[in-house]
């Protein structure tokens, strides 16, 4: 009705438009908006007479006892008769502006339950704050775009939550301070703004800092400066909590009083849904907290509870003698990673099926983190293989004595099982260090026994020692004395606890002793890894001789790291002094034999003229034979001796000598036609030659001696 009315009239007085105010509310009914000129239309009706039409411009205005008419357009017509016709229709107009508020009225009621509605029911979504902002831009029909600020109190400033029609990469970087810019000023003041016209609002927006001025000029893209704009407060207990501000970037139609209303309206509403959204966020927040507490406790409860379980189960092991291999079966059915126990040298103690499968990192002990777990007796983690290897210390009383290898696939491990396999090495570490102390103690004494045999004299004591032992004065015996071999054990190997190393081999000696099933003691002294091995006097010395051969052929297929050096078999049990000197004299001469590791003392051949002279017998020897060229050397700083002891290493092999000492044959030549020359021999003559070999292996073998003295 409203628009066939206005039609009407404008056809009527050929119009371009026709605009029908209430000259007390200042609503108006028309087509087009012309909000900027309500007020100044209203301003000049004060002026006129009821029932008069004045031109301004333009356009023509009515003024009616309680309406206004302004009339636009350019043709002529008859004012007087257009008065009488608006004066006798006033009260249609009238009831026409009534209608149309009534309109609006509804309308506003049907945007706002929508809204609210929208608003009730989606407040729990992710999001939420954007969905409010959508709705009040689809309920505003002028509207276009907008921005929702909440305010933070951490920073005092206003941030934007949501946006419509600006690119976020631009808007997320806003900051307004109270008072700045149209909505910093609203949220400021506390009340609701509108404007209309580009100029209006660019002035309004110059109080905004050049920082959140430019970023809102790239938020806005190509428009820059809306045709209207509303800011309204959203207010919560007489607190304002943030602005609502809408914009139109479209010339018609603007964004109007009735709008503001509409958005002061929703506010309200907004307000309250925001903050309750913020309380049930927290509450959420809380009772997840919560939860989780409630769960860690839980989780915290089941992890003591199987710790305490594995604590008992451990302990009851111990304490009733299970030993290691008992402490170690108990961690494999409380444990659910595959895992392996291994000592310092990396022999291995246990290792589960799974866990054979995967092996560990190559130079394992040079490995920078295996260094931290040795020095800081820390477990530590090291990525290998694509699985994670967690390696845990076994600690003795001076150094490590090993290590627990496990092998995770989830960071659970660190939370339940990391605290279970701590106590499962102490334990193991505590078992271990009993075990050494008790093996030590055993070790000592025989040690103390053998010590006190070994000094040749006669004792009482020893001898009842010895007859509980199963060693009888008049049986015969053998010394079998073994060192660590550093040729078979690497660079990583020989940085570990050597008491270990030593252990391996105390370990290899008594499972040769076992296997041969010889009565004898194996132990440890400062020097040597030793094995007193005795043989019954009824046997008879060449059946304990053949035994002792059987030992040797044994030792010689160890892969235990040693050298070993073996006596020969003396009757009577205080003579055993004289078969560990020839065991001793054998690790000597082992030292120029780097690619031999047992030596025999009645295998020993040509070394058994080194063993049987004193070293001042043997100086003099090779004094006599060589030492005419060891003063020519010295005179003349040359080296002949060295090019005569490899010339008889290699056994007169022209090539193998010129290329070991890289001179040419003429040199060579020249050299040992002078060493003939000095030392007044023929190496063509067999007797020559014979002592000239002789002398040079005894000069090697006093060198050997001589480093080892230094």
């Amino acid at each position: 009705m409203e628009k066939e009315l206005l039609q009407q009239l404008k056809a009527r007085y050929r119009l371009e438009d026709i605009v029908i105010v209430d000259k007390h509310t200042r609503t108006s009914v028309s087509e087009k908006t012309y909000t900027d000129s309500i007020s100044e239309w209203v301003s000049l009706s004060l002026c006129m007479e009821e029932g008069t039409i004045r031109e301004t411009g333009d356009r023509w205005v009515y003024n009616g006892e309680d309406v206004m008419v302004v009339l636009i357009g350019r043709h002529k017509y008859d004012e007087g008769a257009a008065a009488s016709f608006l004066k006798e229709h006033e009260a249609w107009l009238k009831l026409l502006l009534h209608h149309t508020n009534e309109q609006k009225r509804k309308n506003a009621l049907h945007v706002l339950t929508g809204v609210s509605h929208t608003l009730s029911s989606r407040m729990y979504e992710e999001g939420f704050l954007q969905i409010i902002l959508d709705s009040v831009v689809d309920a505003v029909t002028a509207a276009d775009s907008g921005f929702l600020f909440l305010y933070d109190e951490k920073i005092g400033k206003l941030l934007v939550e949501a946006a419509v029609g600006f690119r976020d990469s631009g808007y997320k970087k806003t900051r307004l301070k109270p008072g700045e810019g149209v909505s910093g000023r609203v949220f400021e003041s506390g009340r609701a703004s509108l404007l209309q016209g580009t100029g209006s609002i660019k002035e309004a927006m110059e109080t905004m800092s050049a920082f959140n001025y430019e970023h809102y000029l790239e938020a806005a893209e190509e428009r820059s400066i809306p045709e209207s704009m509303l800011s309204v407060p959203l207010l919560f207990h007489k607190e304002t909590i943030g602005v609502l501000t809408l914009d139109s970037f479209r010339d018609h139609p603007y964004l109007t009083e009735h709008d503001l209303h509409l958005v002061e309206a929703l506010a309200d509403h907004i307000a309250v849904v925001i903050m309750h959204a913020r309380l049930y966020r927290q509450e959420k927040r809380q009772r997840e907290a919560l939860q989780q507490t409630h769960l860690a406790l839980r989780k915290e409860h089941e992890t003591m509870q199987r710790t305490t379980d594995f604590h008992h189960r451990l302990t009851n092991v111990a304490a009733s003698g299970g030993g290691v291999q008992g402490i170690i079966q108990t961690m494999k059915t409380m444990v659910r990673y595959p895992f392996a126990v291994y000592d310092a040298l990396l022999k291995p103690l246990f290792v589960d099926e799974e866990a054979g499968e995967k092996g560990l990192p190559d130079r394992f002990l040079s490995h920078d983190r295996v260094k931290k777990v040795i020095k800081m007796n820390k477990w530590q983690q090291i990525a290998h293989a694509g699985e994670q290897l967690v390696v845990l210390p076994i600690t003795g009383p001076v150094s490590v004595w090993g290590f627990v290898c496990v092998w995770i696939d989830s960071a659970d491990f660190f939370e339940n099982d990391i605290v279970l396999f701590e106590y499962g090495t102490t334990v193991l570490s505590l078992e271990l260090t009993k075990e050494d102390s008790i093996r030590e103690a055993e070790q000592q004494a025989k040690g103390q026994l053998v010590e006190g045999i070994l000094t040749g004299e006669r004792d009482p004591v020893v001898e009842v020692q010895a007859s509980n032992l199963g060693l009888y004065p008049a049986d015969f015996y053998a010394m079998v004395l073994c060192h660590v071999d550093p040729d078979k054990m690497g660079e990583e190997m020989m940085t570990v606890n050597s008491r270990r190393q030593r252990e391996e081999i105390g370990d290899a000696l008594e499972s040769v002793v076992t296997k041969l099933e010889l009565n004898g003691i194996v132990s440890m002294n400062r020097s040597y890894v030793f094995a007193m091995i005795s043989f019954p006097e009824s046997e008879g010395k060449g059946s304990a001789r053949q035994k002792m051969k059987a030992l040797v052929h044994m030792l010689e297929r160890s892969s235990a790291p040693l050298k070993a050096g073996v006596g020969r078999v003396h009757k009577n049990l205080f003579q055993l002094n004289k078969s560990y000197a020839d065991a001793e004299k054998c690790i000597q001469v082992l030292k120029t034999k780097p690619s031999k590791n047992v030596m025999s003392f009645v295998d020993a051949g040509f070394y058994r003229f080194l063993l049987q002279n004193s070293e001042e017998d043997l100086s003099l020897y090779v004094s006599d034979f060589l030492g005419p060229l060891m003063r020519y050397d010295k005179e003349k700083n040359n080296d002949m001796l060295h090019t005569l002891i490899t010339y008889v290493r290699f056994d007169k092999d022209l090539k193998k000598v010129t290329k070991e000492l890289n001179i040419h044959h003429n040199t060579l030549y020249y050299r040992i036609n002078r060493v003939q020359e000095i030392l007044d021999v023929t190496f063509d003559r067999f007797d020559d030659w014979f002592n000239v070999q002789l002398a040079c292996r005894v000069y090697e073998y006093l060198q050997i001696e001589e480093r080892d003295v230094r």
